[in-house]
């Protein structure tokens, strides 16, 4: 995804698939700056909906339809010397603009986030319009439900890929693929714990045969984890011991490796 943070806003009121919405979580859990992005588009959403509990008189309906029918909405009436004076400043204000590269990507950036913030206010109004009250959520506290919607969608997919290997501890790991979603699910069964003060991680193997992490499999011996990363492009998939926290890169050889076909 080109930029995830721009996400935040469609997120705050629900307005995300599945696959946005897990692919956010996991980047929200690391970005204080989206979780306070997300609480301030909330907390807008919230202060619209205690401003518009009034409800309007049923005339006011035939009223605007009536007005709409009757009234044709003119474009506004401008003077030659007014005019030119707004072009003048449009053409100082470009001038500005390509001066001063650094501080008008800043200005876009800004603008970038303020857009989002009236778009989550914009769809709170509409679910309010729809006659219903609104409820205010946070998904990303629910993130290990939206994570099992996710791996449901993966292993039922039409063009699942499943590979599995046993475990050196007993037990056995399977990984399941599916392009069309683009994720990767790991499946244990009876898998013994790995030693104190280690974890199992996950890896995905990118196309120039580099190991890129996928997230920590939670401890116990029956799991399903939803691996972090683009699936569809990926050559395989792997699992390894590694000190408590992860590691960028794997420390010890694999326990399991999976090569996509």
């Amino acid at each position: 995804m080109a930029d995830i943070h721009a996400l935040s806003g469609a997120y705050a009121v629900d307005a995300v698939d599945d696959v946005e919405r897990a692919d956010f979580e996991q980047h929200l859990a690391s970005c204080a700056d989206c979780r306070a992005e997300v609480a301030s588009f909330q907390a807008t959403a919230l202060q619209l909906s205690l401003l518009m509990q009034a409800t309007p008189p049923e005339r006011l309906r035939e009223q605007v339809l009536r007005d709409i029918a009757t009234v044709r909405p003119l474009p506004p009436s401008v003077s030659r010397e007014a005019g030119e004076r707004i072009e003048a400043t449009s053409r100082e204000r470009q001038a500005a603009h390509a001066a001063e590269p650094g501080t008008r990507t800043a200005r876009l950036s800004q603008a970038r986030r303020r857009r989002n913030r009236w778009l989550a206010a914009a769809a709170a109004v509409v679910v309010l319009g729809g006659g219903g009250a609104l409820a205010i959520t946070q998904p990303w506290k629910s993130s290990s439900q939206v994570q099992t919607d996710v791996a449901a969608q993966v292993q039922q997919a039409p063009d699942a890929q499943r590979y599995q290997q046993a475990a050196p501890s007993g037990g056995t790991i399977t990984i399941v693929r599916s392009k069309s979603v683009g994720r990767a699910v790991l499946v244990t069964d009876n898998v013994a714990a790995p030693p104190s003060g280690q974890t199992y991680q996950m890896w995905l193997q990118a196309a120039g045969g580099n190991f890129v992490s996928a997230g920590l499999v939670p401890p116990g011996p029956n799991e399903t984890v939803l691996l972090q990363g683009d699936a569809a492009t990926a050559q395989g998939a792997g699992v390894s011991v590694e000190p408590s926290g992860g590691s960028p890169q794997p420390t010890t050889t694999p326990i399991a490796l999976f090569a996509f076909t």
